[in-house]
């Protein structure tokens, strides 16, 4: 982190011992030419200058949204002060996929989260350095990228859910500008399957994959893909839990399942 950032985030944080905010704050950035917005909330219990480490999940927004799409879906303020957790909701872009690319520069996602990112919230904010206090989550777009993250980087996260996660990309390839990342399907099948998490579950090593999560409603267009992956994960004998209940690719449902999601990766981590 630059030191200049790292001081002004301080001073933010020493305007008051402790408090509940959501912040709005920007992180520094070389993998990132667009927005570097980010959001925090702390718990209640937050205190400037302590000695006490917390726990964090990173929670990744959906297509066409950015990092203030979870204030609509999620009362981030209750969920921080229950679990007494941080919560970082950072700026995937409008159609970033949260990965990285060499087709476009300054969409690498994938490496602002894990070397810019993480770094930041343990520096500048108390947050554990153990990734087994490290959690991921995402809606949509952003439940496909909370499941890349476990599949690529398996032993950083204590655990990964997803609310209505995008599982396959291969019915979309002209869709979502998920071109700007992958390149054109009929050129680069495999750079495409090496992303693709219904294709990803049948040759990672599952014995280092975190417990996973997935919540979808029946009337999702995402649910079949959902469900297949469910049964390609316990078909190769790893436990995954399911929730599927009435809804539809909405925010109404995530607002009504955010917190599930949330406390299922609390529950993952050592406390």
């Amino acid at each position: 982190m630059r030191p200049a950032v790292t001081r002004f985030v301080l001073f933010l944080l020493l305007l008051s011992p402790s408090f509940a905010e959501i912040l709005h704050l920007k992180i520094p950035s070389a993998a990132l030419v667009d927005s570097t917005n980010i959001i925090i909330a702390t718990p209640s219990t937050f205190q400037s200058g302590s000695a006490e480490v917390y726990p964090f999940i990173i929670m990744l927004h959906g297509w066409a949204g950015d990092e203030t799409q979870w204030e609509q879906d999620a009362d981030l303020q209750a969920l921080a002060d229950q679990h007494n957790i941080l919560l970082v909701l950072p700026d995937g872009g409008y159609d970033g996929w949260w990965q990285d690319t060499d087709l476009l520069p300054g969409r690498d996602y994938d490496t602002h989260i894990n070397k810019e990112l993480k770094p930041w919230v343990i520096e500048a904010f108390n947050g554990s350095p153990d990734p087994q206090k490290q959690g991921v989550l995402g809606l949509s777009m952003g439940g496909y990228g909370a499941f890349l993250q476990v599949f690529t980087h398996p032993g950083e996260y204590a655990a990964a859910s997803a609310l209505s996660g995008v599982m396959d990309l291969i019915p979309r390839t002209d869709r979502w500008g998920l071109k700007l990342t992958l390149g054109e399907y009929v050129e680069n099948k495999a750079r495409w399957s090496a992303h693709n998490p219904i294709e990803m579950v049948e040759t990672i090593d599952l014995n280092i994959i975190p417990p996973l999560q997935l919540i979808c409603g029946r009337d999702d267009f995402v649910f079949s893909e959902n469900v297949e992956i469910v049964k390609k994960l316990q078909n190769r004998g790893f436990e995954v839990e399911f929730l599927e209940e009435e809804g539809r690719h909405s925010h109404d449902f995530w607002k009504t399942h955010v917190g599930t999601s949330v406390a299922f990766v609390v529950s993952k981590m050592q406390r």
